[in-house]
């Protein structure tokens, strides 16, 4: 049975670009076929969270798939780092390119990113400045990281003044994402994941909302039919909306509908663990809603059904769910200024008509978002 396949076709000024995203059960263990193509006698250094190693147990996924590329190709080099936000530093950036030269790679040495979105955003980010661009691939291991980080060619890392904000746009060759291996999550990054699934439809598709509202408690099962489903169509819908914008210089910018939000808070956190990364949004995406509702752009019926939803998953909805993290309205509005977004010292921030219509608000009033923000803290 062949996997599914989704083309991501970028068009810029200078040339056009595409790879494909393979989507399936037991992909890590079958891969070969789909591996030659990319890896066939090059030099790989493989980059992988160290929760995946060869004494774990239950990553048979993980010894499989360094199997086949031994047959692949005999010069394979792993590099373990931790996972989680703490390791998107400047230090642990350093230790991965050393490493990397260490191995002598030229140009023609290949990248591949083994775990979550972490390790594919520092993972891909190495692979931009070595040796001024080399090619990689994700294999990325969490529902995040499958339906949305992994897709787009988005690296980087972390800066003291708020996430993401060193970084480069390199797109991967292809994405192998294999759905079995979200069993190894636990039920609490799996449910993160799912608040990236659930933006797709509030931004892009209510039909998609809909259908994920209907059938979310298979989905939290791992019923593997409707898994496959919400993935291809999480990145399929993020391709279409990448295809003519790969540097967010325009309409991609809606796929970061309660990140402004959640970038904050999750920096209060000091990426910790307190509160990560899709909990973060999930909080941000029902505060984008409540802003939106209350400026006018976004009936109040509407935003009681998004966060209800949030509600039913058990994801927290509003600041004041999150404790210990001193977050206070001056503090918010100067991490929003460090938000990728802005244009010209001027706040941006993605809002809602309706559920599956996003759009860009550009010159956000301060004072609006002020009155706001006390009210929710």
């Amino acid at each position: 049975m062949k996997p599914n396949i989704i083309n991501v076709s970028l068009n810029n000024k200078f040339n056009d670009f595409s790879y494909p995203i393979f989507i399936d059960n037991s992909l890590l263990s079958n891969c070969e076929e789909i591996l030659k193509k990319f890896v066939f006698k090059r030099k790989v250094i493989l980059i992988h969270d160290n929760f995946f190693s060869f004494e774990c147990k239950n990553n048979e996924q993980f010894i499989s798939f360094i199997e086949t590329i031994k047959k692949l190709t005999e010069s394979l080099n792993l590099i373990s780092i931790p996972g989680g936000d703490t390791s998107k530093n400047i230090s642990q950036l350093e230790y991965i390119l050393e490493k990397s030269l260490s191995f002598k790679i030229d140009r023609s040495s290949l990248i591949i990113a083994f775990g979550g979105g972490v390790i594919g955003d520092i993972a891909g980010f190495a692979a931009s400045i070595l040796l001024r661009g080399i090619d990689f691939i994700q294999i990325p291991t969490t529902l995040l990281a499958q339906v949305d980080s992994s897709v787009g060619g988005k690296t980087g890392i972390n800066s003291s003044k708020s996430k993401n904000l060193i970084g480069s746009f390199h797109q991967p060759i292809a994405v192998i994402s294999d759905i079995d291996i979200l069993k190894t999550l636990p039920k609490r990054e799996f449910l993160a994941g799912m608040v990236e699934v659930i933006k797709y439809g509030l931004i892009y598709d209510v039909k998609f909302f809909n259908s994920i509202e209907n059938n979310f408690k298979d989905i939290l099962n791992y019923d593997q039919l409707k898994l496959n489903e919400v993935i291809y169509k999480s990145c399929k819908i993020k391709s279409l909306i990448i295809k003519n914008d790969a540097k967010e210089n325009g309409k991609r910018a809606l796929l970061n509908l309660g990140h402004t939000f959640g970038h904050a808070i999750e920096s209060f956190g000091k990426y910790n663990g307190t509160i990560i990364h899709g909990e973060a949004v999930s909080i941000g995406i029902c505060l984008a809603f409540r802003l939106s509702s209350k400026m006018g752009y976004c009936s109040q019926i509407e935003t009681e059904r998004v966060v209800s939803f949030f509600k039913k998953l058990t994801l927290p909805t509003s600041l004041k769910d999150v404790k210990n993290l001193n977050i206070t309205t001056s503090k918010m509005l100067k991490k929003f200024k460090y938000d990728k977004k802005n244009k010209n010292n001027q706040l941006t921030f993605i809002l809602n008509e309706k559920i599956g219509k996003s759009f860009i608000k550009n010159n956000m009033d301060e004072n609006i978002l002020t009155e706001f923000l006390n009210d929710e803290i």
